[in-house]
């Protein structure tokens, strides 16, 4: 048959690349000049495991589930597989390693003289010039023994029993006689014996057929006394036939037992924004505050610099690694080293005057993980403890763990704890995180599961600027965890910004204020080299919806994201937005889809320029939908608060925390966040929606602009006018109407006073304090916008001036992990 030759592939750098099998051919490993081990499936495997060994490999091998790579420091690294863990240093050079090999424990003292195969073909017995003897077996490849010569004579002869019965005779160069037994690994003896016993069964007849002949009539007898041929065979020739108990049983029904599946290893703890702690060159940790190096020299020494992004807040800081400190956190208040052993947490105060404080662990413990922000300092230890300190060093709590820690990360007070909930799958590892909130001597807590992609293993861990619990994982995909909804939602697909199968990206920050992830493209590896310095690539989030190719998946994917991120959006590009959808559905003749987005929206203020849209379109069935949703609004507005008041009570009730409440709320947790509760206040003084009815003699208000519509090109062209309104009309009316305006040079406090009794009234829920800084913010909302009013009135019809105009803004942004935070009643 020809020889098929499959195409070439990428694996390694340009370089020498070395390559081997497992011992079950399951996994082709290879190394090459770039430093990774990849242990591949198949050829065709597109997502190999990789793993750093160094700066370079030369030469790799495997024996008895153990890895043994030559790295660019001259030595023979020894591996475990599959875990990859450490397993010793073999030995080492003083120059480079080109080839490793691995020999059996009980084999080639010297040089093999001679070899023979038995004479059944399955065996091969090879003698040396020290004497030794040593039987394979061929198809295992396994050693059936080796013997020693008595004299350590150079064995001249050989030969096998042509029996088969296992005896091997040999000869030395003294003259001497030898005989070897038992060299199939079977008593020879018996051998011996069935061997003569089948020699005289077929030298009764020689034809073999008319033995089994005699044989089967011999047995011949009632069913329940029946043989089978195999049987026969296997009893009088000798022939192995895999038979079932029940000789009666079909062939074709027996079964075998399928081994059963192994599970992955636990994936081991390590620190976010880090590389392999053996290499001589690494980063202990890169954020957005800066970077953190670990450099060794020859001489075994070591020494941490550490970067700031912002030089005018912080100095570079260069320290002696005494202690071999292979973990580090980094905030804008405390540098956090640590390492396995000895167990010492060792913290560097960033404020003022620099000041260093270290706690020692117990014996028995060592640390795993650790994380710092500007109000926490967190280690996770082997013994599933959480220790939590202050930036200057006060220990605030231990707490136990529900499973070996993984990674840990922190946010203000907040700190967020990765462990395996239960053992890893075939294929997935069990994950979940703890978000625990510090306050005081307080503390609250809620676990959830960590998602992650079939397959694949958690390799970050943060926040976002905003606070939000941030995943990424080895298949490429970021999530972020919304705090006010509880999910986990897919906000980027790495992979698609990839060049390569090979290439993955290396996760520095999520910002959801500019909806971008900062991270670095690592070419044929899964971490940036420390030199040169790599550069760190802005990508843009974006949730993995369907169609995003077109137009209105792009839109539908913002209003998405924007509605689960504190994004800087105002409200003119939201409605913007939903003006364009709406002017989409009704363009591809979809009127149910626009009226659909439409109840979904729930917009007072878009909804009237909808309702205009639809008439210019000549779609007067829509408009009067439309005219009729404001109506049903209108009818349904005092039901619907009432059912969600009390529905939030409910939930205030039972999820939120005060300081200061009874034991029976001290023992509550807090799940909604606290912008949950704002927006619900908020939401207290919307505008009503206005009901649009037209007239009796006539079903279209809008007859005069209706003969336009020929002329209409774009499906958004209409759309401009529309927001010039929604921006400047309906707002100034809004301020006309407001009878909380301040007058002119009117102070807060002659205004809170002037307006306390209605202001109570609409908020008969909040404390006095509540009420007064809900107050204040409202107060400088309503004075923002009487003093920009005549602004607004003299750009409100000169479109090209639009962007001068004032914007509605989003409230003031609060973190997502606010959740958690505590607030007190005066």
């Amino acid at each position: 048959m020809k020889i098929i030759s499959k195409p070439l592939r990428y694996a390694h750098a340009e370089g020498y690349t070395d390559i081997c099998y497992t011992e079950d051919g399951k996994h082709i490993i290879t190394c090459g000049h770039d430093g990774d081990v990849r242990v591949w499936l198949d050829i065709e495997d597109d997502d190999p495991n990789s793993h750093c060994v160094g700066e370079s490999a030369s030469a790799v091998c495997f024996k008895e589930n153990r890895l043994y790579v030559a790295t660019d420091n001259h030595a023979v690294q020894a591996y475990t597989f599959p875990e990859f863990d450490k397993d010793g240093i073999v030995t080492r050079f003083t120059a480079p390693v080109t080839q490793i090999k691995t020999s059996n424990k009980m084999e080639i003292k010297c040089a093999i003289s001679q070899c023979m195969f038995s004479p059944c073909g399955h065996y091969l017995a090879a003698s040396t010039v020290a004497g030794q003897i040593i039987v394979w077996e061929i198809e295992s490849g396994n050693c059936v023994g080796i013997i020693e010569h008595p004299t350590s004579h150079n064995v001249s002869a050989m030969a096998w029993n042509p029996k088969g019965n296992g005896i091997l005779a040999y000869c030395d160069v003294a003259g001497q006689l030898g005989l070897l037994e038992n060299c199939y690994g079977k008593d020879s003896r018996k051998l011996h014996r069935e061997q003569d016993d089948s020699d005289n069964v077929i030298d009764q007849d020689g034809d073999n057929d008319a033995v089994v002949d005699n044989l089967i009539q011999q047995y011949e007898s009632d069913d329940d006394n029946a043989i089978s041929l195999e049987k026969l065979k296997n009893e009088t020739l000798g022939i192995n036939m895999d038979i079932d108990r029940d000789d009666s049983r079909p062939a074709s029904r027996q079964t075998t037992v399928a081994p059963a599946p192994t599970t992955l290893p636990p994936q081991p703890p390590f620190q976010p924004s880090s590389t392999p702690t053996h290499l001589e060159h690494r980063y202990m940790c890169w954020n957005e505050v800066g970077i953190v190096r670990c450099h060794m020299s020859d001489n075994g020494d070591s020494v941490i610099d550490v970067e700031f992004h912002d030089t005018n807040v912080h100095h570079g800081l260069h320290l002696n690694n005494y202690l071999n400190h292979t973990m580090a956190s980094l905030s804008s208040t405390v540098l956090v080293l640590a390492c396995e052993t000895p167990s010492k947490l060792v913290c560097i105060s960033l404020l003022g005057s620099s000041k260093e404080w270290s706690a020692s662990l117990p014996d028995t413990e060592e640390i795993l993980c650790v994380a710092a922000s500007d109000g926490l300092v967190g280690c996770a230890t082997n013994a599933r403890l959480l220790r939590l300190f202050t930036p200057m060093g006060t220990q605030r709590q231990v707490i136990s763990l529900a499973g070996p820690v993984v990674i840990l990360a922190s946010f203000g007070s907040t700190i967020l704890s990765v462990y395996h909930s239960s053992e890893p799958g075939i294929s997935d590892q069990h994950l979940s995180m703890d978000i625990i909130a510090m306050h005081g001597r307080q503390v609250r807590t809620k676990t959830i599961p960590l998602p992650l992609t079939p397959g694949s293993r958690l390799t970050w861990l943060g926040t976002s600027d905003a606070g939000s619990p941030c995943s990424y994982d080895t298949a490429g995909t970021l999530r972020l965890y919304d705090v006010a909804s509880g999910v986990w939602i897919p906000m980027c697909d790495m992979t698609v910004h990839s060049k390569g199968a090979s290439d993955a990206w290396f996760i520095v920050s999520v910002c959801e204020a500019t909806g971008k992830v900062r991270a670095i493209l690592c070419r044929g590896a899964s971490f940036p080299l420390t030199a040169p310095k790599p550069i760190v690539t802005e990508l843009p989030l974006q949730i993995p919806l369907c169609e995003l190719d077109s137009e209105k998946g792009q839109f539908e994917e913002q209003l998405v994201r924007w509605a689960h991120t504190t994004a800087d959006v105002d409200v003119k590009a939201a409605r913007e937005l939903a003006l364009k959808l709406f002017a989409l559905a009704c363009r591809s003749e979809i009127e149910q889809r626009a009226l659909e987005l439409m109840e979904f929206l729930k917009d007072d203020r878009l909804l009237p320029f909808a309702v205009e849209y639809a008439s210019r379109l000549g779609r007067m069935h829509l408009a009067d939908k439309l005219s009729n949703l404001a109506e049903t609004w209108q009818k349904e507005t005092d039901k619907l608060n009432v059912a969600q008041n009390i529905h939030f009570n409910e939930l205030d009730t039972q999820e939120t925390y005060d300081v200061n409440n009874t034991q029976d709320d001290l023992n509550a947790s807090l799940i909604l966040p606290v912008k949950t509760k704002e927006k619900k206040i908020e939401n207290v003084n919307n505008i009503k929606p206005v009901s649009f009815r037209s007239s009796p003699g006539s079903r279209n208000p809008f007859k005069k602009q209706q003969s336009t519509t020929k002329n209409i090109q774009s499906p958004l062209t209409l759309t401009d006018r529309a927001l010039v309104e929604v921006h400047s009309t309906t707002d100034l009316e809004e301020d006309k109407e407001n009878p909380l305006k301040p007058n002119t040079g009117e102070t807060f406090v002659d205004w809170f006073s002037r307006n306390k009794t209605t202001l109570e009234s609409e908020n008969p829920e909040m404390t006095p304090s509540e009420l007064t800084r809900h107050c204040v913010r409202m107060f400088k909302t309503l004075q923002s916008k009487n003093s920009n009013a005549a602004v607004i009135v003299q750009k409100r019809k000169l479109e090209e001036e639009l962007s001068d105009s004032t914007t509605v803004t989003n409230a003031p942004k609060q973190t997502k992990l606010s959740a958690f935070a505590f607030q007190s009643k005066s």
